[in-house]
């Protein structure tokens, strides 16, 4: 295993996001202190994606960036992230999201303070694809209440950080899993009793386009619940959870105007809600 040297490698891993990364990347680079790094995986990017990383990297010496020979899915590339990191904490973000300015020293300092907490997630403010707010989400803040709703995955990823030590310890990303890897991840740090913990505040600006409202695939949520009744058995939790981790099953039957009617109407009853969210 590789000796950590650096206090926090910020962890991305993209494949073909040309028009938001640079963005991405000017928000972690602006953050970033000599003893931490930015590490990109790229996962075979085919569009302007590589050559826009490449002109960050010939600019900062903290940035490194792994490509893999042929696209191999966001698990494997979150994996091979961990595996490569050289801090001792690992900074989740994605290459459509932005990073809010003190993010990484909030975090950072956080987990110094509060020794026992091995994952910790915030909140965010969505934006669409120019930029413009909407909503603010929260998530449950407490370790408690957190592990009570982990069937219902009440951690925003790209805003999560964690010991990377500890990831190790639970199996890390599960490398051959390409959507929802980190609903995977949680159960199992939730199995070997690892702390968590959410900012009641935003840590980043979240992209939510009119992509990401579309109806999600029959088969991605299929196995998504497979995912979340493997937890759910992991966990003896109990057996209506079983049923709740369906609902995007539901969801994926019916049409999308119907669809967006369940999701509505499911809100209110939504476990990882946190009416505390204040934004800056």
């Amino acid at each position: 295993m590789k000796n950590n040297f650096l206090t926090a490698t910020v962890l991305m891993a993209i494949y073909n996001d040309q028009d938001f990364v640079a963005k991405a990347i000017k928000s972690v680079v602006q953050q970033l202190t000599d003893d931490m790094e930015l590490l990109i995986i790229d996962d075979h990017s085919t569009d302007q994606t590589s050559e826009i990383i490449n002109d960050f990297q010939s600019q900062y010496s903290n940035i490194r960036i792994i490509r893999n020979q042929q696209n191999q899915g966001l698990g494997y590339s979150l994996a091979l992230g961990v595996e490569q990191a050289k801090g001792k904490y690992v900074i989740r973000i994605d290459s459509d999201d932005v990073c809010m300015p003190d993010r990484f020293a909030k975090q950072i300092r956080f987990f110094e303070e509060n020794p026992d907490i091995d994952i910790l997630g915030g909140g965010a403010i969505e934006i669409d694809e120019d930029g413009n707010q909407g909503v603010i989400r929260g998530m449950p803040l407490s370790h408690e209440e957190i592990v009570k709703s982990i069937w219902a995955c009440p951690l925003i990823h790209p805003t999560v950080a964690f010991k990377r030590d500890k990831i190790l310890q639970a199996g890390n990303y599960n490398p051959n899993i390409r959507r929802r890897q980190d609903y995977d991840l949680w159960f199992r740090c939730a199995k070997q009793g690892f702390k968590f913990a959410n900012f009641a505040e935003p840590l980043i600006y979240y992209r939510f386009s009119s992509d990401s409202h579309k109806k999600q695939r029959l088969n991605h949520a299929i196995d998504q619940a497979k995912i979340g009744w493997e937890g759910c058995k992991m966990l003896d939790l109990p057996k209506w959870q079983y049923l709740a981790v369906a609902v995007p099953i539901v969801r994926a039957i019916f049409p999308s105007s119907f669809s967006h009617l369940i999701y509505r109407a499911l809100a209110p009853f939504d476990p990882r809600k946190n009416t505390n969210m204040t934004a800056y």
